[in-house]
């Protein structure tokens, strides 16, 4: 393995051994209220909210909304609902996959 290869293969350990511990952790903090009550994961809302709603599920127009503009960020958590339903495990997996994704990019 060429000297590259050995330091991409140490960069993806790298970010999956510090965040394994992570997986067996519950919901903690903000995600009570952008995974477990935001009704836009949820498969019988329309996929167009996620265009019209901020990060939380409040629509952008409304006094109450954030304006935290993240739609990719929520499909992400409408396609870990689907397949995981509200099981942590799943979407920690997942944030673990991608970080070491943006980790790996970022080497080369």
């Amino acid at each position: 393995m060429s000297p590259n290869g050995v330091l991409s293969f140490v960069v993806c350990a790298t970010s999956l051994i510090v965040y394994y511990n992570s997986c067996q952790c519950g919901f903690v903090f903000d995600d009570i209220s952008a995974i477990k009550e935001n009704r836009d994961l949820r498969p019988h809302t329309p996929i167009q909210n996620l265009f019209v709603n901020d990060f939380w599920g409040t629509p952008m127009h409304k006094e109450q909304s954030h304006k935290s503009y993240r739609p990719l960020c929520v499909l992400t958590f409408r396609w870990n609902y689907a397949i995981h339903q509200l099981e942590p495990m799943g979407y920690h997996l997942v944030n673990m996959l991608l970080h070491t994704v943006v980790c790996y990019l970022y080497f080369k």
